[in-house]
C-alpha cells in the first residue's frame, strides 16, 4: 500500500514540476517577446524620431533659405528705388538750375540773364528781346547750347553809309573803292577809265601767263597801256 501510495505520489509531484516547468517556459517565452516587442517599439520609435527631426531641419532650413532670398530681393528693391529717386532728383536739379549768361551785339535788349540749365542761344536771344533788323543771322547759331558765364555777341551785317564807307557792328569802317587788277574780272576791267573790253582781256590773258602783279606799275607790261592810261587808273587800282 505504501509502495503504491508512494508511487502515486511521485507521479504528482512529476506532473507538478514538469507543469511548473512548462508555465515558467512559457513565462519565459512570453517575457523574450515582451522584450523584443519592447526593443522594437524603441527602434521605431528612434527611426521615428529621426525622421520627425530630419523632416523639422529641412522645413528650418527652407524657411531660412526663402528668408535670406526675401531680405536679398527686398534690400535690392530698396537700393534700387533709392538710386532711382537719386537720379529723379538729380535730374529735377538740374532742369531747374539757372546759369548767368552776357548777350551783346544786334538785339534788342542786350545785357545779362538767367537762363535754365541747358538752355540754347535761341532762348538768349529771346530774353534779349529779338534780334535787330541789322543782325546778320548767318553768323550766329541758334541752336548751340550755352554755359554758365559766356558771352555770345551777335554780329551785324555791315551797312554802307556812303562812298566807301560802311558800318559794322556800329562802327564807321573806311573801305577801299580801288579794284584789285589781280582779281576783278573782265567787267571791272572795263570800268577803269581807258580800258576797254579789248583791253580787259589783255589783262586778264597776261595774268594767265604771267601770273599776278606784284606791283600795280607791272600794268604798263599789257600791250596797249602806256604811261598816259596808266596815270588816268593808277590811283583806282590796287593789287
Amino acid at each position: 500500500m505504501n509502495h503504491h501510495k508512494g508511487n502515486r505520489m511521485g507521479k504528482s509531484d512529476l506532473f507538478k514540476r514538469s507543469d511548473f516547468y512548462c508555465k515558467k517556459k512559457e513565462y519565459y517565452v512570453w517575457l523574450t517577446n515582451v522584450r523584443q516587442h519592447q526593443m522594437g517599439g524603441n527602434v521605431v520609435g528612434e527611426q521615428r524620431g529621426k525622421i520627425i527631426f530630419i523632416v523639422i531641419l529641412g522645413i528650418l532650413i527652407v524657411a531660412g533659405s526663402f528668408y535670406s532670398f526675401w531680405q536679398k530681393t527686398a534690400v535690392s528693391e530698396s537700393t534700387s528705388s533709392g538710386e532711382t529717386l537719386a537720379k529723379g532728383a538729380k535730374v529735377a536739379e538740374e532742369q531747374t538750375r539757372e546759369i548767368i549768361v552776357y548777350i551783346s551785339g544786334a538785339v534788342n535788349k542786350p545785357g545779362v540773364f538767367k537762363v535754365p540749365h541747358n538752355g540754347r542761344v535761341i532762348d538768349l536771344v529771346t530774353m534779349a528781346g529779338g534780334l535787330a533788323p541789322e543782325a546778320d543771322v548767318s553768323k550766329i547759331n541758334m541752336a548751340q547750347l550755352v554755359k554758365d558765364g559766356m558771352h555770345i555777341n551777335v554780329v551785324a551785317r555791315p551797312v554802307v553809309v556812303g562812298p566807301g564807307d560802311i558800318v559794322a557792328n556800329g562802327i564807321k569802317v573806311k573801305v577801299s573803292t580801288k579794284i584789285n587788277i589781280n582779281t576783278a574780272d573782265k567787267s571791272e576791267l572795263d570800268a577803269l577809265p581807258g580800258i576797254g573790253p579789248s583791253l580787259a582781256e589783255r589783262i586778264m590773258e597776261y595774268r594767265q601767263t604771267n601770273g599776278s602783279f606784284s606791283d600795280i606799275d607791272e600794268l604798263k607790261k599789257v600791250p596797249g597801256i602806256g604811261s598816259s592810261k596808266f596815270e588816268k587808273m593808277k590811283d583806282k587800282i590796287t593789287i
